[in-house]
């Protein structure tokens, strides 16, 4: 018989997470081949609660260089760690969707190109693996297109927690703009602007 709830009184994963779903409305579920064998014992709860069924998708999971599944060793973090080391979230975007999908020789998107491309019968069969230097890549050719104005606001944490005063948006466009060439990161762009800053 399928638990769904432990001696503590705690509801196991399946239970919960059908539970969460259907009270929230959620029609179509995508996730790693790591979950298809909970899914029917996830169909079976909704049939027996009198949710309705939403519809199941699974996709490859994303391993690290040596072919292992992705993990802390491989340098996988959160989305909010990728932020804190200068990766802008259009860059991440692009890589994650890439990663396993594929619309021709195309690899750089607009989100409103994604929306209007992406399809998940074009997700590949096979894992993805992660490429840091590929994302780095990516991020680079986001850094150079940014909007300077942008560009500025999203420097200033990184300017202001190395104590360097960015009161002047004029004085920081022109230093953004000088170096956003030559940085992968805004960590990085951050660190090249020392001299401006620096007595």
């Amino acid at each position: 018989d399928l638990i769904i709830e432990r001696a503590d009184g705690y509801p196991t994963y399946n239970f919960a997470v059908v539970v969460d779903d259907a009270q929230m409305g959620i029609t179509h579920v995508i996730r790693g081949d790591d979950h298809v064998n909970n899914t029917p014992r996830q169909i079976l709860l909704y049939q027996a609660l009198g949710y309705a069924v939403p519809e199941f998708g699974h996709v490859p999971m994303i391993l690290g260089a040596d072919k292992a599944r992705l993990s802390k060793r491989h340098g996988a973090t959160s989305v909010m760690a990728y932020k804190d080391m200068g990766y802008l979230p259009e860059a991440l975007v692009n890589y994650l969707v890439r990663l396993g999908w594929s619309h021709g020789d195309q690899e750089i998107f607009s989100l409103a190109e994604l929306v209007a491309l992406f399809d998940l019968d074009a997700v590949g069969r096979s894992a993805a693996v992660f490429n840091p230097e590929k994302l780095l890549w990516l991020n680079q050719h986001y850094l150079r297109s940014c909007p300077t104005g942008r560009l500025v606001e999203d420097l200033k944490p990184f300017w202001e927690a190395r104590g360097y005063p960015v009161t002047d948006d004029g004085f920081s466009a022109r230093v953004a703009s000088d170096l956003k060439s030559r940085a992968k990161t805004l960590v990085e762009l951050a660190d090249s602007a020392d001299f401006y800053f620096a007595d």
